[in-house]
């Protein structure tokens, strides 16, 4: 796996007190499980080192890999730093990911990106034999049920970030028509963020 260089503080700001800095590091595996181990060693920020350049042909596989380590970092509720070049890449499908700092020669995006952000905007859980996604990237909620095993393999495939040719390509057109994979030159992965539980009582998602 490409590593993804980090700074880490344990509060949401970039705070100067000694005790805030956690270091810096580097994600060389998968990304939950770095994302899980800093959030119990009570890291709230983190920012990525490089830029996340989905312009290049040859750094098509890094981009995905940041990308990921944004979203299972957004699923923690840890706040991320990070800059982006979208080329002609939409942006509106990863909205619901922590906002980036800067989007290259796009200010506007990053202004609408931020003003838009919230927890919860696109997610799924899992449960017995069944993976349900609530989507509200288009402001308009989605409930999107995956109980199909090919499709729930293929999925596990896509969580960390595959070669879209390891999926078996009617299932992959299945994910990215429902706005649930995003493809990136030759490589796939899963969008939604998972969340543990959803909200008690009624839920306005």
């Amino acid at each position: 796996m490409t590593p993804v260089p980090v700074t880490l503080w344990r509060d949401y700001e970039e705070l100067d007190r000694p005790d805030m800095f956690a270091g810096t590091g580097v994600v060389s595996g998968p990304a939950a499980e770095a994302s899980r181990a800093f959030f119990e060693d009570g890291v709230r920020r983190v920012a990525l080192a490089d830029t996340v350049d989905l312009t290049s042909a040859g750094g098509q596989e890094s981009a995905v890999r940041a990308l990921v380590l944004v979203r299972e970092l957004t699923a923690y509720g840890i706040a991320v730093d990070w800059r982006l070049r979208l080329g002609d890449e939409r942006w509106r499908p990863m909205s619901h990911l922590y906002p980036p700092g800067e989007v290259a020669g796009a200010e506007d995006v990053r202004r609408e990106w931020r003003d838009g952000y919230h927890f919860f905007k696109c997610v799924y859980r899992r449960g017995p034999g069944f993976l349900q996604v609530r989507d509200r990237r288009s402001d308009v909620l989605r409930k999107i049920t995956v109980d199909g095993p090919v499709h729930r393999a293929a999925i596990d495939d896509l969580l960390e970030g595959c070669p879209a040719s390891a999926v078996p390509p009617p299932i992959l057109r299945d994910l990215i028509t429902m706005r649930l994979v995003h493809l990136l030159g030759g490589t796939a992965w899963w969008l939604p963020y998972r969340v543990r539980q959803w909200p008690a009582g009624r839920s306005t998602l």
